[in-house]
């Protein structure tokens, strides 16, 4: 039985907190959502939901009382406030958190090379400085699920643009790369959290599937008419220039939130897709033993998300 009965969410109306919190639900957690001040999002009729900031430390903890388990589903930029949300959940006697790094690989051995990951990298500093005392109850779990293939297909982000009918091809396309639907998140999180012993302080891989942007293509004119595809080829190298340059004028111009930035999406591409997978966008050799779905559903994943019976 899982020491964990309570779990609040930070980020619960973003793309990870939408699927978290059925999920914790269904696995019969009790959920309290946390919501800042300012939010007009909506929840589920009998969800508790408190208010607080993620830098207002004495509400937080109040927020975060009788809680055994946090789980932060918020996007990258509010990593900013990580120390003020740890020590929120020290003096509250949280016993888990859940770190928001549900795509790309930061944890990689040369994922610091990536611009990208800065905040995070500093965030998670953080995390393991406050909670490195060896009397601290406060432990943590990393999640890593891949790039979301359903959601990269719905956005015409990544690869496959559905509306478009394109494929992009970066480099020779034989790279794999780990790959999830978006709710294999919070599947994620509820396995964690269901056995937390198994995963306390340490990163925890999980995806459907790694695959190639051949071996989509291939699906692809499986499943499709003749030529009802177009294959744009993209030079990886000419793509990351492109991206850093835009990163260095964004510097320039004192951007300060990236996130939405082109040259965020862009770096972040060029990351997944490196030729020689310097960044582990396929862990598939350091992922979760049993975890992941049989290849072969992938083709059937595809037909439903674009619309062929």
């Amino acid at each position: 039985m899982s020491s964990i009965k309570t779990v609040a969410v930070l980020g619960a109306s973003g793309n990870v907190g939408k699927v978290a919190v059925p999920a914790l639900l269904s696995a019969g957690f009790v959920v309290t959502i946390i919501a800042r001040p300012e939010s007009t999002s909506t929840y589920p009729k009998g969800l508790a939901v408190k208010k607080s900031s993620y830098d207002d430390l004495n509400t937080l903890t109040q927020a975060l009382q009788g809680q055994d388990a946090l789980v932060e589903a918020f996007n990258p930029a509010a990593a900013e406030h990580q120390g003020v949300i740890v020590r929120a959940a020290l003096a509250a006697g949280v016993k888990r958190l859940i770190t928001p790094d549900f795509s790309t690989d930061s944890f990689s051995p040369h994922a610091a090379e990536v611009k990208i990951f800065e905040p995070k990298h500093r965030a998670q500093g953080e995390l393991e400085s406050l909670t490195s005392s060896p009397d601290c109850t406060l432990t943590w779990t990393a999640i890593v699920v891949g790039a979301w293939f359903d959601w990269g297909i719905e956005t015409g982000y990544f690869w496959i643009d559905k509306n478009k009918r394109t494929v992009t091809r970066f480099g020779s396309g034989n790279q794999k790369v780990s790959v999830s639907r978006v709710a294999s998140a919070g599947e994620a999180i509820v396995a964690v959290l269901q056995n937390p012993d198994k995963y306390c302080n340490r990163v925890a891989y999980f995806a459907d599937y790694a695959v190639s942007t051949n071996e989509l293509v291939a699906m692809l004119d499986e499943i499709s008419a003749v030529g009802e595809w177009r294959l744009v080829d993209v030079s990886l190298e000419d793509f990351k220039d492109e991206a850093t340059a835009l990163w260095e004028e964004d510097t320039k111009n004192g951007v300060k939130n990236r996130l939405f930035t082109k040259a965020y999406s862009m770096l972040g591409t060029a990351a997944l897709f490196d030729e020689e997978n310097r960044y582990d966008g396929d862990f598939s050799y350091k992922q979760e033993p049993g975890s992941g779905r049989p290849f072969e559903s992938l083709k059937e994943d595809l037909k439903k998300l674009l619309g062929y019976k």
